[in-house]
């Protein structure tokens, strides 16, 4: 039986096929207004490359498919979501809970203050009718319910949930869903439930409506017997049923942050800064000691959330974003031109030179090497467009302005690696770069040696990590809730254990295989750990302020193979003025730089002084001056 990992970017969607002896990699376009006919790409994609006569027949032979993706996050970041409206508590319609500054970052991005209406403690029925009826009657198409105080005692937010159902059911063309911001984050601080529950409902829509309509293709038009199960930010996979849209956000490039930690353990680097790069935004994370490194609170697009969050910064830069300039400078982004028109180079209509058209006209990209073959990029349209947009105003040749793109791209790239190392308190040079995503490889050197680190790892599976991070995950769900006691604690924990039990058992799963992970943080700062019982994570914790519950289901996992071979594209000579070798033909090598590795869908810049080794299975270490 085969698993299907599929990863959907803002440029590219990314596959990966493993089972049945075989591990193969897919990349195809993102379709951005509707990214279920690039989902659907990567699967017949599969088909052809394993020989099925039909669809069906290779859904006959899948066990699994996962899907991580941005949907959630550029629903977010462009803010593109619905109309919402919210009930508070009377006298916080303009404070949310939270200061004045904070609260900005959502009145506005994402709801309107008029969209906002206060609820008195003691209002009747009748009035939160009048109050429900008067957001309907702007145009909102989702109501969030976020009462003061509601984590101690969320009755009240459920009764305004079962008014509303009834007043506007599902079937009644004005039907319109309300939730209860208790039941997305069950945490004591109002305005974090408050700014989740928003969030939430403001991804929900776009979310929704492509996984079911994705999965419903799949289970009527060509009979699949399976499930799709969705990437969590946590590392994890669930039924669509059991995932929220803020369980999403920036899970596809947060299994690349996933991937990039199990290899840290593998191979023992205790301080990895993880780069990903793709066609849109480049990003940086953390991982520790083989573990992703998160926070208690941390910010999502510029709005706070107090919860558990992984450490991911990023910014506006990939292949697509558009170069100019300015000043006798080039900048790079903020916007980008995705996959349709694309960069120049793609011929599809694209004027702006870009990161990608740079990459080109220095070799460092093989023309007819870019999708394994699939497209042909154009060097003269790549030159004509920097000259006419960089080369030209600042007076220089299109290759000086190509080569000043590229120092720009990888100046951006260092400084946001550095500020990531600055947050964890480390010392760059102290730290391995692992460089994924579809144009990391092509920084990696580059941004290490900026930052004075001596140590790059790069991927076989690099190019579409992400996929690779869901090709290695469970089904996982998180479960929290604060405390105030030991005997609190306990009982929560029991109450936590019963709703995974019942999670897992409705998805399909058995719970009793289930590994039930356990935390519980002191109101001092301290934390306990434990598998299977709660009461060695409290026995050395004082006055436990937090218990969270990790229950882990182990699926079917890609396990590597040594490279048996590979593209050819691109062959052994030179390209640039640089060196170029086929991935295929170092594994089990070293490479010195400066060199290209060409592996069909991705290559590898090796810079100068760097010495790269690659193992049998196409993976590789890149060391600077000879340690």
């Amino acid at each position: 039986m085969l698993n299907i990992d599929i990863d959907t970017g803002g440029t590219m969607t990314d596959g990966l096929v493993s089972g049945d002896g075989t591990v193969f990699s897919i990349k195809v376009e993102t379709t951005p207004h509707d990214v279920t006919l690039s989902f659907l790409e990567i699967l017949e994609a599969a088909r052809a490359h394993v020989g099925a006569a039909s669809l069906r027949d290779l859904l006959d032979d899948v066990a699994l498919i996962r899907w991580s993706s941005t949907i959630t996050s550029n629903v977010l970041a462009q803010k593109s979501g619905p109309k919402l409206g919210l009930l508070v508590s009377a006298g916080h319609e303009d404070d949310l809970y939270t200061s004045p500054e904070e609260a900005a970052t959502v009145l506005g991005p994402l709801i309107t203050r008029e969209n906002i209406t206060g609820v008195g403690a003691d209002a009747d029925d009748d009035e939160v009718r009048t109050a429900v009826k008067g957001l309907f009657d702007k145009g909102i198409r989702r109501i969030n319910i976020s009462l003061q105080g509601a984590f101690e005692d969320n009755s009240r937010e459920r009764k305004i949930v079962s008014m509303i159902d009834a007043q506007y059911p599902d079937h009644f063309l004005g039907s319109i869903p309300a939730l209860p911001a208790s039941e997305i984050l069950l945490r004591p601080d109002d305005s974090t439930r408050t700014f989740v529950s928003l969030i939430n409902a403001y991804v929900h829509p776009s979310l929704a409506t492509t996984l079911y309509r994705a999965e419903e293709t799949l289970k009527q038009e060509h009979s699949w017997r399976g499930n799709v199960l969705v990437g969590h930010i946590n590392g994890g996979v669930a039924r669509i049923g059991k995932t929220t849209a803020f369980d999403t956000i920036e899970s596809g490039p947060l299994f690349g942050t996933h991937a990039s930690a199990a290899e840290a353990a593998r191979r023992g680097d205790a301080k990895v800064l993880a780069i990903d790069v793709g066609g849109t935004t480049a990003k940086a994370s953390a991982v520790e000691n083989g573990r992703v490194v998160d926070r208690d609170e941390g910010h999502l697009f510029g709005i706070p959330v107090r919860t558990n969050l992984p450490l991911l910064r990023s910014i506006a830069l990939g292949g697509g974003s558009v170069a100019r300039a300015a000043d006798g400078a080039v900048t790079l982004g903020p916007d980008s031109m995705g996959a349709a028109p694309g960069p120049a180079c793609y011929g599809l209509g694209g004027r702006n030179a870009t990161a990608t058209d740079a990459f080109v006209l220095l070799g460092y990209l093989a023309p007819d090497a870019f999708l394994d073959g699939r497209r042909t990029l154009d060097v003269d349209a790549a030159r004509d467009a920097i000259a006419r947009t960089v080369g030209d105003p600042l007076g220089i040749s299109p290759a000086e302005a190509a080569q000043r793109m590229v120092d720009t791209a990888l100046d951006m790239t260092a400084e946001l690696a550095r500020e990531t190392a600055a947050e964890m308190g480390w010392d760059p040079a102290d730290t391995a770069v692992y460089a994924f995503g579809g144009n990391g490889p092509l920084f990696a050197t580059g941004v290490a040696e900026r930052i004075g680190a001596r140590t790059v790892r790069l991927f076989g599976f690099g190019n579409v990590l992400s996929a690779y991070g869901s090709a290695i995950s469970d089904v996982v769900h998180v479960y929290e809730s604060a405390v105030n006691s030991a005997d609190a604690a306990r009982a929560a924990a029991e109450r936590l254990a019963d709703e995974a039990r019942r999670d897992l058992e409705g998805e399909g799963f058995t719970p009793d295989e289930a590994v039930l992970g356990w935390e519980v943080r002191g109101t001092d700062g301290s934390r306990g750990t434990a598998d299977g019982s709660v009461d060695a994570a409290l026995s050395v914790v004082g006055d436990p302020s937090l218990v969270r519950l990790t229950a882990r289901f182990s699926l079917a996992s890609l396990e590597k193979v040594a490279v048996a071979g590979g593209s050819t594209t691109g062959g052994t000579g030179e390209r640039g003025g640089i060196p170029t070798r086929d991935w295929a033909s170092v594994a089990g090598s070293t490479v010195t730089g400066p060199a290209l590795v060409d592996g069909g869908s991705f290559t590898w810049l090796v810079g100068a002084g760097w010495s790269l080794a690659v193992d049998p299975t196409g993976d590789a270490v890149a060391t600077r001056g000879g340690n």
